[in-house]
């Protein structure tokens, strides 16, 4: 197959998933407490559920409490719930440091203000495309990529999109292959003459793709070498490495629910839902596939103590005020 179709495919694929989004379903809440604390539960539901083999980072070491139940609602899909109490919600952060999945980070700031304190609670889902050397936003307006995620077909932002991904492929591929010259040291193919030819090469490698022998032969054409043979075994590996990111990318595909409930009254927050102190995400793998995804709440508590502390030091304060006036009397 050749790598532009390849990568119109999975383009394809991700914006089918768009509409029609896996079976697999993902739910995290994280209930903060006052103190800075917090309970903190990932549900996923699916047919089979091996932690090391999804890439959403699912807990399963024994400092979280699991269970493991058949769906209510279909008994042929099983439903993983981890639960663990923190005492920092920062410390959240600990359990998603495997690059190997999907990358989450929490962060929660708290402000006393004697009267109220307030706290902004922020968690970020981390783009899974592999291949970012070049912006999105070099491709699609952050208008425009809105308009995508809310299902627009327009024909332009898929050939956008289709673009980006393979410019991304190429510089992917490219930096590779420079490192590769770098290790092996060939006379006639040193690192500043390829860098030379870069758009030379550029302009019909995509058409190539998963093919390492006619790649290789293009190569040698462009590069105008034999040379480049000495490192076909060096290529087959980057393409190789290229074609299981992409499968690897593919398998974030599910929905997932994100729900927070925050001490106090909610002020601020960029979630669709809010029921009393609690706001809920939902949204499917291509929200955060190409871009990060930033989920964000703003809560306020009021700190009774202290107008219970300031209502006395009023108080004491008037009393001295008038104490010298009774004492004439």
């Amino acid at each position: 197959m050749k790598m532009k179709y390849y990568l119109a495919f999975l383009t394809f694929v991700l914006s089918m998933i768009l509409n029609f989004s896996g079976c697999r379903e993902y739910k995290t809440t994280t209930k903060i407490n006052s103190d800075g604390s917090c309970v903190r539960t990932v549900i996923v539901k699916d047919k089979s559920i091996i932690p090391d083999s999804i890439v959403f980072p699912i807990p399963a070491d024994n400092s979280w409490k699991i269970e493991r139940t058949k769906a209510k609602d279909d008994t042929t899909q099983t439903v993983y719930t981890a639960t663990k109490y923190y005492a920092d919600v920062n410390d959240i952060n600990n359990e998603y440091k495997n690059k190997e999945k999907i990358g989450l980070h929490v962060n929660l700031d708290k402000k006393f203000k004697w009267f109220y304190s307030y706290f902004d609670y922020e968690e970020v889902y981390h783009s899974f495309f592999p291949f970012r050397k070049i912006l999105l936003k070099d491709f699609l307006t952050p208008n425009e990529y809105e308009l995508y995620l809310k299902n627009d077909t327009t024909k332009v932002f898929k050939q956008r999109l289709n673009k980006y991904a393979e410019e991304n492929y190429f510089e992917y591929f490219f930096d590779e292959f420079l490192v590769l010259l770098e290790k092996n040291k060939i006379a006639d193919l040193t690192p500043e003459y390829v860098a030379s030819k870069k758009n030379i090469i550029k302009e019909h490698i995509d058409e190539y793709g998963d093919k390492t022998e006619k790649l290789m032969k293009y190569m040698e054409r462009v590069l105008g070498t034999k040379s480049v043979w000495k490192l076909r075994d060096g290529i087959d590996n980057i393409v190789k490495t290229i074609l299981e990111k992409m499968d690897h990318f593919s398998t974030a595909n599910g929905s997932y629910k994100n729900e927070v409930t925050m001490p106090g009254i909610i002020l601020n927050t960029n979630a669709k839902t809010v029921e009393g102190n609690k706001v809920n995400w939902g949204f499917d793998e291509n929200r955060f596939c190409y871009e990060d995804f930033t989920m964000m709440v703003q809560s306020r508590v009021i700190n009774v103590w202290a107008f219970v502390v300031s209502g006395v030091i009023v108080l004491v304060v008037i009393i001295l005020l008038l104490l010298p006036k009774f004492k004439k009397k």
